[in-house]
């Protein structure tokens, strides 16, 4: 296989510069004024299935703003999933929207450790400790259910089950196409400097 990339050697498809569609188009001018530059997914994989485009984008919706949990929560269990999914296109993406979104780096930065650290509450540690477990197997034991009900309505369980297989879809786009980490974080770091 030859590299199609310089910046994610492992690519397996070539990005396709033309925006097949006018909402792929407005999807890379909203990336590059968010992010400070088009994500890689955009020319690999919306470029040839716009029509995947909305759909994805309404999830998103979903993921960033319309959950009844906490935002820091959602950041951790996007970090922790993509992490136990090998993604680091999402850990590096959702590592920089949680840190624009200033959240607490601390907790950010022991969601990218293996073991759950105990700067995280009960509450979150029961939430992460299932998602790990569903990340990992598909599955969670019960007694790390029944820990979760300790601290969580049915309804959040639903919302972090969603999460984390909205999550784990979005690392099976990624990881298998080669797409690997855009930089965001360090582009969120240059324009914290200047």
């Amino acid at each position: 296989m030859s590299t199609v990339s310089l910046e994610h050697p492992s690519l397996r498809l070539a990005p396709i510069a033309r925006r097949p569609s006018v909402l792929v188009w407005l999807m890379a001018l909203g990336m590059r004024l968010y992010l400070g530059k088009v994500m890689t997914p955009l020319g690999v994989i919306y470029a040839r299935m716009p029509r995947l485009a909305f759909p994805q984008l309404l999830m998103l919706r979903v993921a960033e703003s319309g959950l009844h949990l906490p935002s820091l929560l959602v950041h951790l269990v996007q970090i922790r999933v993509s992490m136990h999914n090998d993604c680091t296109f999402c850990m590096d993406l959702h590592r920089a929207v949680a840190l624009r979104a200033r959240a607490d780096r601390g907790k950010l930065g022991s969601a990218m450790e293996p073991q759950l650290s105990s700067c995280f509450s009960s509450a979150e540690r029961a939430a992460l400790q299932y998602v790990d477990e569903v990340a990992r197997t598909g599955r969670s034991s019960d007694a790390t259910f029944e820990a979760l009900r300790v601290s969580w309505s049915e309804h959040d369980i639903v919302e972090l089950t969603w999460l984390c297989a909205f999550t784990t879809y979005l690392n099976r786009l990624a990881v298998p196409l080669g797409i690997g980490s855009d930089g965001f974080c360090e582009l969120h770091a240059e324009r914290a400097r200047s």
